[in-house]
């Protein structure tokens, strides 16, 4: 490394350094230019929000990007640990106050827009998908398995399932459960083509 590649190299450093304690959104547009970032508006939140919104854009954004952390899904009690374990990083630097604005905005955030958007969706997908996405709650997969961190811790998540898994291995396995060859069991008159519904709504889980 040439004397000006360090000066150049150390420089760089120290400005991210300082972007992570001052938390100024000036430079935070500088290191986040790149990076996909869903559109969000403070007019899609209440006014006691919009404070957690600013803190959240200006203190979360620096080391995981908007679009990330906009697209992961917790439950209030998950959300609560994430921000106190991110409350504990050294670069943080928010108090406790700051830290239940974003918890505030995050829990709204996953209540409101994102089933929203989720909505959307569904309503443009195939109706065998929908038709399958009812299944899969309605048999209470989701007790044993999650997706998007929503969901049980028995069996695997579900995120990557559609990129991992073939058709031929889904339908296989949900025969089994049919035949109570697995457990837990499916009712036994489940159909065929009620298999292939589930599995066609599985097989649209690519970690997205």
């Amino acid at each position: 490394m040439t004397h000006k590649t360090a000066i150049r190299f150390f420089r760089h450093i120290f400005m991210l350094g300082f972007v992570f304690v001052s938390g100024d959104p000036v430079l935070l547009a500088e290191f986040t230019q790149n990076a996909p970032t869903p559109k969000l508006h403070s007019s899609l939140y209440p006014p006691n929000l919009r404070r957690g919104l600013r803190l959240f854009k200006i203190k979360c954004n620096a080391c995981h990007g908007l679009d990330l952390s906009l697209k992961t899904n917790m439950a209030p009690d998950r959300w609560a640990k994430e921000v106190k374990r991110m409350q504990a990083m050294p670069s943080a630097r928010f108090n406790d106050k700051q830290a239940q604005a974003i918890l505030n905005f995050l829990n709204y955030d996953e209540a409101h827009r994102k089933p929203s958007i989720t909505k959307r969706a569904a309503a443009s997908e195939p109706e065998s998908v929908s038709a399958g996405r009812t299944l899969y709650y309605a048999q209470s997969c989701d007790a044993c398995h999650s997706i998007a961190g929503k969901g049980g811790q028995a069996g695997p998540p579900m995120d990557n399932v559609g990129a991992t898994r073939s058709r031929e291995h889904l339908i296989r396995r949900l025969q089994d459960r049919r035949a109570g060859a697995a457990m837990p069991p499916l009712p036994s008159d489940t159909t065929d083509q009620q298999i292939n519904q589930i599995v066609d709504f599985l097989l649209t889980l690519k970690g997205k």
